[in-house]
């Protein structure tokens, strides 16, 4: 095997892992982060491996005495590459320290620490792969494979053609959707969906330029303007309008750049841009379910005329009739006039939604009110991963929902503080300036992935920072010249040998330097055996998450014993897996229950779930100190839970007639007390909630009358006990 062959076979693993990860829901589970991390650390190391081996083998054919063989670019000698590196390994430490203090959720904080290494990972090896001529053109293939996937199953699933669940999101809040349907592809979910196909249709548009200049035929230009329409009206159906105002801020700025390829792009595809309008509208109004044949035959004509037409535009604009002075401003006056029918009819589609919206940013300055405020509890290093999901519950001002924060960076300076953010922050800084610097055409489409996160939780999805690195990587790879990227990573210059020193100085040099290059070496063999040794770790630990993620879900659907025993297992292989231990609890006795439980909360100290299921196996042991004090504690993490708040004043009136009945008075007298302090807690809430000016309730909190129905038995039994002991003092 050659060095060819190695890049063509690691490339083409690569895309198949990322295709994989995009039907995975685009990395956003945990099981999915594990498997997919193990996936790009194994094709690391085999990449590093194998090009050890190639390239200790080629020194020994060519007889060379270099006192190093390990090739560059596993050493990260080119600094773009290294800067980049640096501040993923710089998140990864971070992360890493909080997992070796108290995180709020350490399975949280070790699938953060995955997640990023994959994306380092995928990387250097991305990297690589570009620096030669046809690495490049294997990743620019790969990225198109790509949209295809992603685009074309989300169309397909529109259809019927092709079973997507949940890829479609169907609603009667017209808060949610003007149109009562709203396309979420792979991704599952429109907003983060939306703003990966503005990514792929800014990525298509600003390559239209380079196409024009070298005035190719007709059916060339055809050709590139074949994906507009479908990422046009993939993005247009998930309604988010999120995404369509970062893809307009993307694409002017893109235009601001480019300004002379204004007029070309408005020319060549206003017509694809119009028809994938018209096709939005007919499928939206069939709220994403057409006639099959119908839908067909009305996707098949409005793709073909609007491909047609973009051509047909641009020969009218380069006319050379007599009366080609008038050519060019027709032709921009007329796609012109289609661009503006084309926005006019999508706001007239969704202008309730679109000029409204005052729920949904209240909703969102509500949420980031609660993050900023948690924030600050820990603001220079966070505390650890899934932060805001291990808290919102306790800290919510609101009964709203809102397991994810809607804001990568806020979720960012959750989990790991001001240095974190500003780690990120450089991050991002360094990928636009590269690109800029290199004039990349490249460049809207990652301003769209990097601006849309700062609205919604894009960054939850390990596929939108693989595409945005991705992006990257491809943008400065094709800006290298073509013999740097033919060269392949052995490439030096050669070094003028003008000016020699006289023989005996250059002796006594040559012997310094081979001492300062032994030395060199050696700090470089210690540093090359750490980072595989790292990286080895690395992979280990994902594949232990990994296996434990499996085993939890393949119990779902077996019988009680077989249940029990995989979940055991998935504990050994990750004892802090939370939703493992909660399930296994579900079969135990309260004698085992309650130790499995507590080991969990040392590695999940504030999870309402855990602090739950206690109070209750609690409750089923007869212990009223411990269960009281347990249901407290879950609800201050889970204030706003009527059915929790409910069952905690029920379980108690329980409980204290129980020990009543049995004689245990002292036992019922504090059971029946704790369960009057709850109820007066939780009336005094929902009291205080009810008298909130224009206050969400999107959970449907309030005062059951369930719970208030137990006040009277509850004093009862209070008062029955102070009769008692004046009785019998």
């Amino acid at each position: 095997m050659d060095q060819k062959i190695l890049y063509r076979y690691g490339g083409m693993m690569l895309i198949a892992l990322v295709l994989v990860a995009a039907m995975r829901s685009g990395m956003f589970f945990a099981g999915d982060v594990y498997g997919m991390g193990m996936g790009f650390g194994l094709l690391l190391l085999i990449m590093i491996t194998m090009e050890w081996f190639l390239h200790k083998l080629q020194n020994r054919k060519m007889h060379s005495t270099a006192s190093t063989s390990w090739p560059g670019w596993i050493l990260l000698d080119d600094k773009r590459l290294r800067m980049l590196i640096g501040c993923i390994c710089g998140m990864m430490l971070l992360y890493g320290l909080h997992g070796i203090g108290e995180p709020l959720s350490l399975a949280g904080t070790m699938k953060e620490i995955i997640r990023w290494g994959s994306y380092g990972s995928f990387a250097v090896i991305a990297w690589r792969i570009c620096r030669t001529a046809e690495g490049l053109r294997m990743m620019q293939a790969g990225w198109h494979l790509m949209g295809a996937v992603l685009c074309g199953s989300a169309l397909l699933a529109v259809y019927g053609l092709f079973a997507l669940p949940y890829g479609i999101y169907l609603t009667a809040d017209a808060n949610i959707s003007a149109t009562g349907a709203r396309l979420g592809g792979l991704l599952q979910y429109p907003n983060t969906f939306g703003a990966v196909m503005a990514a792929f249709l800014l990525e298509r548009l600003f390559a239209l330029p380079s196409v024009l200049r070298n005035r190719t035929g007709t059916l060339r230009a055809a050709a590139a303007l074949l994906p507009l329409l479908p990422y046009t009206a993939a993005l247009l159906l998930t309604e988010s309008r999120g995404a369509w105002l970062a893809a307009a801020i993307a694409c002017a700025a893109g235009f601001a750049k480019e300004r002379h390829a204004i007029a070309p792009l408005l020319v060549v595809a206003a017509a694809p841009v119009a028809s994938a309008a018209l096709l939005y509208r007919q499928l939206a109004e069939a709220r994403l379910a057409p006639a099959l044949l119908p839908g067909l035959l009305w996707l098949a004509g409005l793709w073909a005329g609007g491909v047609l037409a973009g051509p047909l535009l641009c020969r009218w604009r380069h006319s050379g009739s007599p009366g080609r002075g008038y050519a060019a401003p027709g032709a921009v006056g007329a796609a012109a006039l289609l661009a503006a029918a084309a926005g006019a009819m999508i706001l007239h589609q969704v202008q309730d939604r679109a000029l409204g919206g005052a729920a949904t940013l209240s909703a969102r300055r509500l949420l980031y009110s609660d993050a900023w405020q948690l924030a600050r509890s820990s603001l220079w290093l966070g505390r650890g991963g899934e932060t805001w999901r291990q808290s919102y519950l306790a800290i919510q001002s609101q009964p709203y929902v809102g397991a994810e924060v809607h804001s990568g960076y806020m979720n960012i300076l959750l989990d790991t503080g001001v240095i974190g953010l500003l780690l990120v922050l450089v991050l991002i800084s360094m990928m636009i300036t590269r690109l800029l610097a290199v004039n990349s055409p490249l460049l809207p489409a990652a301003l769209v992935l990097i601006g849309h996160a700062a609205v919604d939780f894009d960054w939850s999805f390990g596929l939108v920072w693989l595409l945005l690195l991705w992006l990257v990587v491809l943008g400065l790879a094709s800006s290298s010249s073509g013999r740097e990227a033919q060269a392949g990573p052995h490439h030096r210059p050669h070094k003028s040998r003008r000016g020699e020193w006289p023989t005996l100085v250059k002796r006594r040099l040559a012997v310094y330097a081979r001492k300062r290059r032994d030395r060199s070496f050696m700090s470089w063999l210690s540093l090359r055996g750490l980072a595989l040794l790292l990286l080895t770790s690395w992979v280990l630990l994902a594949a232990a998450l990994a296996i434990s993620e499996d085993e939890a879900r393949l119990a779902v659907s077996q019988p009680v014993e077989r249940q029990i025993a995989l979940l055991r297992s998935s504990l050994k292989w990750n004892p802090a897996n939370t939703e493992a231990a909660l399930r296994l609890a579900n079969w135990l006795p309260p004698s085992q229950r309650i130790p499995l439980l507590m080991n969990s909360m040392t590695y999940s100290p504030d999870h309402p779930g855990l602090s739950w299921k206690l109070a209750e196996a609690y409750s089923l042991r007869g212990a009223p100190q411990e269960a009281a004090a347990w249901y407290q504690r879950a609800i201050d993490r889970d204030r706003f839970n009527t059915v929790k708040q409910t069952r905690a004043v029920l379980k108690l009136t329980s409980l204290a007639k129980w020990h009543r009945t049995a004689g245990e008075l002292a036992h019922a007298e504090e059971a029946a007390r704790s369960g009057l302090e709850l109820l007066e807690r939780y009336r005094s809430l929902a009291t205080s909630l009810s008298e909130t000016d224009l206050h969400r309730n999107d959970r449907g909190f309030e005062l059951s009358s369930l719970a208030v129905r137990q006040a009277g038995r509850l004093v009862e039994m209070l008062e029955g006990r102070d009769a008692i002991r004046r009785r019998h003092p």
